[in-house]
């Protein structure tokens, strides 16, 4: 089987300075490289012609199954993946051909703004408790967003993953570690992950089944669930269920036996969701952190709620013999 082809970018220094963590991260990359993946590194200049080079290299047919461009950003602590890149320039100092440009638009005739073509849902799971890893909507109006706008006009309709890492300096988080987070970026963009997922089929003393909504921010926002989530390494079901739970909840629950056993594939994604039968719960007991609402559904309420696409085959089934 082929290796997956990744497209690397980092930037050479500019404004006078000597480094660019950028560059030292990507050749990092380069030399060490990345089990299962074909990694190939560019050092882009820091002007008009270095903001092209990834879009040119597009048009004229390279293929890549993901590209993550990595740039320099003095004045944050965290590593910010950006979601969109904007049609705009708004340069506050010149780049290094000298040039100088504001209030200016990156393309004619092209959108206010494009956003990642990354998966949001897949490197929030990555990166779900790492503090050192954020989401960003400003890539600024130097060099950095320019390209990033470029490469995304030039992937078009294509589901190639695009992805811009702004860097901060060492001072901030150590190279090794920055090195480590987009080795991470890159695998989890180019090699497909396969998640095992335990969820809970929680009841009241009624008989009624708990769902749990995502919340605003959410890939799956306004989407319903069961409570639950992913099984870590050397984790059995019940014990990953019982953790989830509780930092889902806060509570503690009881697991009976597994009801259900689906795999669906999101695209981006496969899942092997398990879900489990526990000892009823007290309503009254549950405090939501993950979810922004929950509710108490009896086998005619069930289809009434928009349900993941993992879990719709089994509600609808549900719905009509019953929850078990």
């Amino acid at each position: 089987m082929t290796s997956p082809r990744v497209l690397l970018t980092g930037f050479e220094p500019f404004s006078g300075r000597g480094f660019n963590v950028s560059e030292s991260v990507a050749r990092k990359i380069d030399a060490s490289g990345i089990h299962g993946v074909e990694i190939s590194t560019i050092i882009l200049s820091v002007d008009e012609v270095g903001s092209r080079k990834c879009s040119e290299l597009i048009r004229s047919g390279h293929h890549f199954d993901a590209i993550v461009h990595l740039g320099l950003s003095e004045r944050r602590r965290n590593i910010s993946l950006e979601s969109l890149a904007k049609n705009n320039l708004e340069m506050s100092k010149p780049d290094n051909s000298g040039r100088m440009v504001s209030n200016s638009s990156i393309a004619e005739d092209a959108p206010d703004f494009i956003r990642t073509t990354a998966s949001k849902h897949i490197l929030d799971e990555e990166f779900e408790h790492d503090v050192r890893v954020l989401w960003s909507e400003d890539a600024g109006g130097f060099v950095c967003n320019e390209t990033f706008f470029r490469t995304l006009e030039a992937i078009g309709e294509k589901e190639t993953p695009v992805l811009f890492v702004h860097l901060p300096v060492p001072e901030h988080i150590a190279i090794s570690e920055q090195t480590d987070i987009v080795s991470r970026i890159i695998r989890r963009l180019a090699i497909k992950p396969h998640y095992r997922v335990v969820g809970a089929l929680l009841t009241d003393p009624e008989g009624r089944m708990l769902a749990c909504r995502r919340p605003q921010g959410d890939a799956w926002a306004g989407w319903w669930e069961f409570p639950g989530g992913k099984i870590e390494e050397n984790e059995s079901q019940e014990l990953a269920l019982i953790r989830e739970i509780d930092e889902e909840l806060g509570i503690l629950v009881s697991p009976i036996s597994c009801v259900a056993e689906i795999s669906h594939d999101y695209g981006d994604r496969d899942v092997d969701l398990f879900i489990w039968k526990c000892e009823p719960v007290d309503p009254a007991s549950i405090i939501l952190s993950e979810h922004d609402k929950s509710v108490w559904v009896g086998k005619d309420g069930l289809i009434g709620l928009k349900w993941l696409p993992a879990d719709l085959p089994l509600i609808e089934e549900w719905s009509s013999s019953g929850i078990p």
